[in-house]
């Protein structure tokens, strides 16, 4: 299994000099700096299923453009710069997205299901969803209250509701591939 490379006590601006001076992907999370491996043909076919579902349902709503990696999203938490590189965003707003999927992989995992996790939370994004290809499951986290609580697991002949955009994502046509 790969293992994250983490490197901690970062601020924002050592993070320019680290991403400048590699060709590496990185996020900086809280402090720490996170090298990032590249993805699997079956990881960038289903972000990019999902980015197709998403767009869309956006093009016949006309509101909420998706994004995919590789796209710097900076939060900000407690006045401290973050820079993550989700999978999938979905912009409702213009500052941060209202909906973000993280598809694991084995060196994602951990981090996708703890600090990042926390990091939305606290950034408000409104809906997080974990995406696990092996076992073709999304989990949904929908804030509440400022919190994230469990919405549900959805498998592939299940409908995923995307808030944001009042609508649904038919999920056998984003695990088909």
């Amino acid at each position: 299994m790969n293992e994250a490379r983490v490197l901690d006590g970062y601020s924002y601006e050592d993070f320019l000099e680290i991403d400048r001076s590699t060709q590496e992907r990185v996020e900086l999370i809280f402090g720490d700096i996170y090298m990032m491996a590249g993805a699997s043909a079956l990881h960038q076919d289903i972000v990019g299923s999902i980015f197709f579902s998403l767009k869309s349902m956006s093009k016949e709503k006309q509101k909420c453009p998706p994004r995919i990696a590789p796209f710097d999203l900076k939060l900000s938490v407690d006045g401290v710069l973050n820079v993550v590189q989700p999978d999938v965003m979905l912009f409702c707003e213009e500052e941060k997205p209202c909906a973000i999927f993280e598809v694991l992989s084995p060196s994602t995992a951990l981090k996708d299901k703890t600090v990042k996790k926390e990091l939305y939370e606290q950034s408000g994004i409104l809906e997080y969803f974990l995406v696990n290809t092996e076992y073709k499951v999304i989990d949904k986290f929908t804030l509440v209250d400022g919190r994230y609580e469990y919405a549900g697991a959805f498998g592939d002949e299940d409908q995923l509701p995307i808030a944001c955009l009042d609508g649904d994502i038919v999920l056998d046509e984003v695990f088909e591939s």
